[in-house]
């Protein structure tokens, strides 16, 4: 086995790139009060700029309590619209259930992965990487962030798990600023 060190420069790419990253984001999440025309381009936006597959943001609706896809990067609409779960059931689930990320090397090797969506029927599952972070809101886990990613050696997931809880935290405010604004809208009127 062959362990690769990173260079100073490569260091300091990483960091630019990843600082990058979060101020396309920020700008994003900046440019509209209804969370719904944000979510995809964040999305979308993460792709781009680390190379991750697929990428769904997923949140809690309180009066069916289950969990759905919001937005979604690299899902069609009819496989977003299968993204459905229970607090707890599979990965997704269990991160919003307990509140914390977690990080699937391979996804062959994990029976908690549903992919109800089908969204990676056909592909080599254990090429595949997933990463899930919850979207909190103080002690509530209102959703979660999660990404596909080619499985390899030369790639860092807990940096990746680093970098989506900050966007996930983002996002986090990003909700609980419209729902104050909501919320003053309503004693207003």
């Amino acid at each position: 086995m062959t362990i690769q060190i990173e260079k100073p420069q490569d260091f300091i790419k990483k960091e630019a790139d990843e600082l990058a990253l979060l101020f396309e984001i920020s700008q994003i999440l900046d440019r509209s009060m209804d969370l719904r025309n944000i979510v995809g381009p964040v999305l979308e936006t993460i792709s781009n700029l680390t190379g991750m597959l697929r990428g769904t943001i997923t949140l809690f609706n309180r009066e069916t309590g289950e969990l759905y896809i919001e937005a979604a990067h690299g899902l069609s609409p009819e496989q977003q619209e299968r993204g459905r779960y229970r607090p707890g059931e599979g990965i997704i689930g269990k991160v919003v259930e307990s509140g914390k990320p977690m990080i699937v090397p391979r996804i062959s090797d994990e029976p908690r992965f549903l992919d109800r969506t089908g969204a990676r029927a056909g592909l080599a599952k254990e090429d595949i990487s997933f990463i899930c972070v919850p979207i909190r809101m103080g002690q509530e886990t209102i959703g979660a962030l999660s990404v596909d990613r080619l499985f390899s050696d030369n790639v860092h997931l807990d940096e990746d798990l680093r970098l989506l809880s900050i966007i996930a935290a983002m996002i986090a405010q990003a909700v609980r600023l419209r729902q104050e604004s909501m919320e003053e809208r309503q004693r207003l009127l």
